[in-house]
């Protein structure tokens, strides 16, 4: 059996943007993120994709398969080869492509520090109670993979900040450990968070679950109620 894939190639060199066509001997066990590296090592060694940590922590192996966002280290090649159709594999869309499947995230890096994604130095001890845990968990098990980013048609609008902003800032909002939560809410404002279309595709794109849709109202509602 084999895995029949058309890949996009992009070489920043010449420029030129094509599909390429690859049959991948199937293995038992075989991930896409797996498929891609017998491709490298095996057939073209100018193939360029990125990958870590191979468990679907570190969310850098994303790419659009068949046109939908999958952790290519998590999606399994089987019922695909056993479709014996072609399947399409490109990179995310709405980012800039440096090469093949590599795409720049330096504008989700930007804005992880405009947002500033993390809580300051926090004095003191805190405990979290179950319940205000439950709410910031979702949040928290975001890995900054894109694949809501990158499957949200609103993002097209530049300054509106996306599911995956959302999502963390709802996080910390609701995080005892954080002072600022008028701060917070102006990052939401700032981020045009009203402009959500609720279509609800960064829900069906996360591989984590973290339902950024699902943040986004609950989001809307605590600013609501602080206003």
């Amino acid at each position: 059996m084999h895995l029949k894939l058309k890949v996009f190639r992009y070489n920043p060199e010449t420029g030129e943007r094509k599909y390429d066509y690859f049959e991948v001997p199937y293995e038992e066990g075989m991930t896409f993120l797996r498929a891609f590296q017998k491709i490298k090592e095996e057939i073209d060694p100018s193939f360029s994709f990125r990958a870590f940590c191979r468990a679907g922590i570190c969310g850098t192996c994303t790419v659009f398969i068949d046109g939908f966002p999958k952790l290519a280290c998590k999606e399994q090649t089987l019922p695909y080869v056993l479709s014996e159709q072609i399947v399409t594999v490109e990179p995310l869309d709405k980012f800039e492509v440096i090469r093949d499947l590599v795409v720049d995230n330096e504008e989700v890096i930007n804005r992880m520090k405009k947002f500033r994604t993390w809580i300051k130095e926090y004095q003191g001890e805190v405990r979290i109670p179950p319940e205000v845990n439950k709410k910031i968990e979702k949040g928290a098990d975001c890995i900054l993979c894109s694949a809501c980013q990158s499957y949200c048609p609103q993002v097209l609008e530049e300054e509106y900040a996306g599911p995956l902003f959302f999502a963390k800032i709802y996080r910390f909002l609701e995080d005892p450990r954080e002072e600022d939560k008028e701060f917070r809410i102006k990052e939401a404002l700032e981020g045009h968070l009203y402009h959500c279309l609720s279509c609800n595709k960064c829900n069906n794109a996360c591989p984590k679950e973290v339902e950024p849709a699902t943040l986004i109202r609950e989001l809307m509602l605590v600013k609501s109620e602080i206003s």
